[in-house]
């Protein structure tokens, strides 16, 4: 989990860092809101962290990615000043491998919650497939003793599937609620 940092410039110590899985990102000029949520996921899924995208494009955000070694990097998208697409690249296969569009947020602050860095997630009730994977994917797995439970479900009569990180039932990560197709109706 921890790799060795062999020269550090200024004290000349070997380093523990930990190693990166997840990479969050946002679309260029990423307003306060849209920051604020990539900073909450870093502190609720383990082994990531957030690069400030500014004016750099996508290639040098994957190319940072790659060198940190990261299997993942989550890209969200902009609609309207908040948070409007949640696409994760498969950084091994170079592929987008999910990319869901994301209804709505409810961000730790604006609930006036503390932050909790979470170092094991699991995955709790989960009815979608399609984001259990993801979550599996991003580092929650099946165990016991976790620091927080990730649980899901559709929201009443909706296509809208509300996401969220709790444990003995407090909120420890932002709330997201993907629009998703509903699995009761027929498109046809």
């Amino acid at each position: 989990m921890y790799g060795i940092v062999k020269s550090v410039v200024l004290s000349g110590q070997d380093l523990l860092i930990p190693h990166i899985e997840v990479v969050f990102t946002s679309s260029r000029d990423a307003p306060l809101r849209v920051r604020t949520f990539l900073n909450e996921l870093t502190y609720i899924f383990p082994n990531s962290i957030k690069i400030n995208r500014g004016r750099q494009s996508l290639n040098e955000i994957i190319s940072k990615s790659i060198y940190l070694r990261a299997k993942y990097l989550i890209l969200i998208n902009i609609r309207k000043g908040n948070p409007g697409r949640f696409k994760v690249y498969d950084l091994t296969n170079r592929t987008v491998k999910y990319n869901f569009i994301i209804y709505g947020v409810t961000l730790l602050t604006e609930l006036k919650l503390p932050r909790t860095i979470i170092k094991r997630g699991c995955i709790g009730r989960i009815e979608e497939e399609s984001i259990k994977n993801m979550l599996i994917d991003l580092g929650y797995l099946y165990l016991e003793n976790c620091d927080a439970y990730a649980n899901g479900e559709y929201l009443e009569n909706s296509s809208i599937y509300e996401l969220k990180f709790t444990k003995d039932n407090k909120i420890l990560g932002p709330i997201i609620r993907f629009l998703l197709y509903d699995r009761n109706k027929n498109f046809n």
